[in-house]
């Protein structure tokens, strides 16, 4: 299994259990298992030492749940009946905690009380004057220690997840290069064993959106449906997320005070793939029909969904000609079919929608030169196209192609307005400044579009920043520890280069000794990713 663990998601309240128990049964008993696993070097939550006095004590016990790996529930007649551990132990199931149930006394006459995400659990069983407490003890820990790193991550994301959707999901919360890479590594961890722990909802929006904003909103999968299907687009769109996709609906991406027809245009365009659900509802809307043409005339990979048995006549003809995946039969077997095709040359979709939403933007913008493919990324866009004119399916728009073309004509620019430098880890940030650089005319040195492969990269570097008005400096830990970012700041400095500092990330004393001093003395420009 691999490693999950990562120094930037750590949060320090985090616990490696949560114990809950009636004080009336198993006082004596929770004080013990507790200070038991606080020697073996266990961070335990416990009621009568982590809820500080005049603090509201429910809302403490939630957070001390949210905040822990695990959730030990201690059998006992009481604690069985206790509405306040009920609440507890349904506050742990909503946050998909492993439940790992102790007997501590048997309670003989209501076991038919013990909730059943409980009871299927095998117990550990301590029962005084009956089981050898060493041993019960010893599979405590063992329980504790299967698959402590992806627990350990469970919980810091849900934090912070639950931090990003307290604070309205506003996008200054999401998560970021190394935060973001490890995030999606974990969803996508799958076991070969039973395991029962799995991320929330919550959990998947979270990362998603996180992916999306890295992507400058762009998704995998636009979802055109009927209002009226609502709770199957839901269902659709859970399981979608689950799988790490991004997703745009028109519920959850449209900002307010954006204008709907152009916020659904943008949505479609910035997709791989269109899925429509079909239904005598979206059959009707002349909102779905718009979505279909305008997919239709981007040449979009369209995915249709029956989830309403219909006479084959009311289908639209441009539709027939499509593979139906029919979500009223079986239902595992219309996933796996959804995912199968999601899971077809994703690469090819995604370049093509990359492709559109640059040419469009070209030609919206009067043919701006500064948008113009270069480097690495023109090559890229070649190869794409010489495979795309072959195909039948889906091929490029004409517009795509005269973007390439009028690319592969531009002349090399001897002077260039800005030098991007940074580190990988601020990828996200020197992407976005790089867009928007260019959006405003701005011609730009970015080693993501213009080092071509096979080109010397440290000549190609020291060209791009000799030919660069403007040296730009993404700020942060990363970066002024950076042995390749500290060498182009001296060799900008060499040339005499304008410096502009960005701020990104909080330096800690001991980064600020790394700054290098060529930057030390610049105006710094704080900045959000937002």
């Amino acid at each position: 299994m691999a490693n999950f663990s990562l120094e930037p998601l750590q949060v320090t309240s985090r616990k490696d259990a949560f114990i809950s128990y009636s004080r009336g049964d198993s006082l004596n008993f929770a004080i013990k298992l507790q200070e038991k696993l606080t020697e073996k070097g266990f961070k335990v939550w416990f009621d009568k030492q982590d809820i500080a006095p005049s603090v509201d004590w429910q809302e403490a016990i939630y957070r001390g749940i949210e905040s822990a790996d695990n959730f030990i529930f201690i059998i006992a007649t009481k604690s069985v009946k206790s509405p306040y551990c009920g609440l507890e132990i349904e506050r742990a199931i909503k946050y998909n905690k492993r439940l790992i149930p102790l007997v501590h006394l048997e309670p003989h006459e209501c076991w038919e009380l013990i909730p059943p995400d409980l009871s299927k659990i095998n117990y550990i069983w301590f029962r005084e004057d009956q089981d050898n407490w060493d041993e019960s003890f010893n599979r405590l820990l063992s329980s504790l220690d299967q698959h402590k790193d992806y627990l350990e991550l469970h919980t810091d994301l849900l934090l912070q997840a639950l931090e990003w959707e307290k604070n309205q999901k506003q996008t200054n919360y999401l998560l970021i290069g190394e935060e973001r890479n490890k995030a999606q590594a974990w969803l996508k961890q799958k076991f070969s064993e039973e395991f029962p722990i799995i991320p929330t909802d919550l959990h998947c929006e979270f990362i998603s959106e996180s992916l999306k904003n890295a992507n400058n909103l762009m998704t995998q999968v636009f979802l055109a449906f009927s209002e009226q299907d609502e709770e199957i687009k839901e269902k659709i769109r859970k399981i979608l997320l689950r799988e790490g996709l991004t997703i745009w609906t028109n519920k959850t991406d449209i900002k307010a005070g954006k204008k709907f027809q152009e916020a659904i245009k943008k949505g479609i365009e910035g997709a791989d793939n269109f899925i429509y659900l079909i239904s005598s509802s979206s059959l009707k809307s002349e909102y779905c029909q718009q979505e279909l043409d305008l997919a239709f005339s981007y040449n979009k990979r369209i995915i249709p969904l029956l989830i309403e048995s219909l006479e084959p006549d009311l289908i639209p003809s441009s539709l027939r000609g499509l593979q139906f995946i029919d979500f009223t039969a079986d239902y595992t077997s219309s996933v796996s079919k959804i995912l199968g095709q999601l899971k077809k040359e994703p690469s090819y979709y995604e370049k093509q929608k990359i492709l559109l939403v640059k040419a469009l933007k070209w030609a919206s913008q009067n043919q701006n030169r500064s948008l113009l493919l270069r480097g690495y990324n023109l090559q890229q866009f070649e190869a794409w196209l010489k495979v795309a004119q072959k195909r039948e399916d889906y091929p490029p728009l004409a517009l795509q192609e005269e973007f390439i073309t009028a690319s592969q004509n531009k002349s090399e620019e001897t002077s260039l307005d800005v030098f991007i430098s940074y580190s990988r880890a601020d990828s996200d940030l020197a992407r976005k400044i790089n867009d928007e650089l260019q959006e405003v005319g701005k011609t730009t040195w970015f080693d993501q579009e213009s080092i071509a492969t096979g080109d010397d990269f440290k000549v190609e570097i020291e060209r791009g920043i000799k030919n660069s008005d403007n040296f730009v400096f993404i700020i942060s830990p990363k970066s002024v520890n950076s042995p390749y970012c500290v060498e182009e700041v001296e060799y900008a400095q060499k040339l005499n280069k304008r410096f502009i500092t960005i701020l990104y990330r909080k330096l800690s004393e001991e980064d600020k000794k790394n700054l290098p001093p060529a930057l030390g003395t610049c105006n710094l420009k704080k900045y959000h990713l937002n």
